[in-house]
């Protein structure tokens, strides 16, 4: 079995074997993807877009998450990303991915998508 070698770069990637990773074309997709990337020229506002990115998607890569959200929410979503950020210094981009587009997705060498992790509120 091998596992993911966790760190500090790679510290959002959980202790799984390879095989629990997915493509995100075997994913059903419940209501619009968005892939959303950001470069954000401040550390203090890169870590709070990061974590609202967290909230919302999955991370993909260090500044790209893909986020399966209803439209009213990702609205939300991205209106609390707009008063985070610069608007002279940083950039923020959101792509909305159809479902049958998500299917023809393709993954090669390690790009990984971990699953979003199962969340139980009592």
């Amino acid at each position: 079995m091998i596992l993911r070698k966790i760190d500090e770069q790679t510290r959002y990637f959980p202790a799984a074997p390879i095989q629990d990773f997915s493509n995100p074309a075997h994913k059903e997709i419940k209501h619009m993807l968005h892939l959303v990337a950001y470069d954000i020229a401040n550390p203090k506002r890169l870590r709070r877009v990061a974590q609202t990115c967290e909230d919302f998607g999955i991370r993909v890569e260090y500044s790209v998450f893909e986020c399966d959200l209803p439209p009213d929410r990702f609205e939300h979503f991205w209106k609390q990303l707009l008063l985070q950020i610069d608007p002279k210094n940083d950039a923020l981009l959101a792509y909305r991915i159809c479902a049958e587009c998500v299917k023809k997705a393709r993954v090669g060498g390690v790009a990984l998508r971990p699953d979003p992790p199962n969340v139980f509120i009592f």
